[in-house]
């Protein structure tokens, strides 16, 4: 995932890794998040075009304590709830409730980029920066070729990542 540096809102793609040289180059764009700011919070939608139908929302609540947060789908319906389940003092741990009786585990740490979600005990997604050093706004989320829902993966680590900058 890549963000555009300066540009109002955080607008960024996130890009799918190339095979060519060694798979850690820049691929074509996979999905498109816009970041709205509207009032008292910050909106990330994520879509699989620049213009297309929202798959995903999460809206950031300014004034209220950041212990938990909603992802919808396109028509306001939640299908998720990151919940900070326990703060430490090398990592923070989340817990991902997915619609319904499902959880996500999360550890690691969230603000350098280094964490991997779990279902069921098993891998699903990876947050590095492995092979990224020089490139500073950038960083690499593995999922796995069996997880059912990509577009949910990639906005589960958003909205950690949003949630950790506070």
């Amino acid at each position: 995932m890549r963000e555009k540096l300066l540009t109002f809102g955080k607008d960024f793609e996130i890009k799918e890794a190339s095979h060519r040289r060694g798979g850690h180059g820049p691929g074509k764009a996979k999905y498109y998040v816009d970041n709205k700011v509207l009032r008292a919070r910050e909106t990330f939608n994520i879509r699989s075009s620049r213009h297309g139908e929202v798959l995903y929302q999460v809206q950031e609540r300014k004034l209220r304590v950041r212990d938990t947060m909603k992802i919808e789908d396109g028509n306001g319906d939640e299908v998720a709830k990151i919940k900070k389940r326990a703060v430490g003092v090398v990592c923070d741990n989340f817990v991902v409730k997915v619609r319904g009786d499902r959880d996500w585990q999360i550890h690691g740490a969230i603000l350098d980029h280094n964490f991997t979600v779990k279902e069921n005990g098993k891998t699903i997604v990876k947050v590095h920066k492995n092979w990224v050093t020089p490139i500073k706004d950038c960083y690499f989320i593995d999922i796995d070729e069996d997880c059912d829902d990509k577009a949910l993966a990639l906005m589960v680590v958003i909205g950690l990542e949003d949630m950790s900058e506070d």
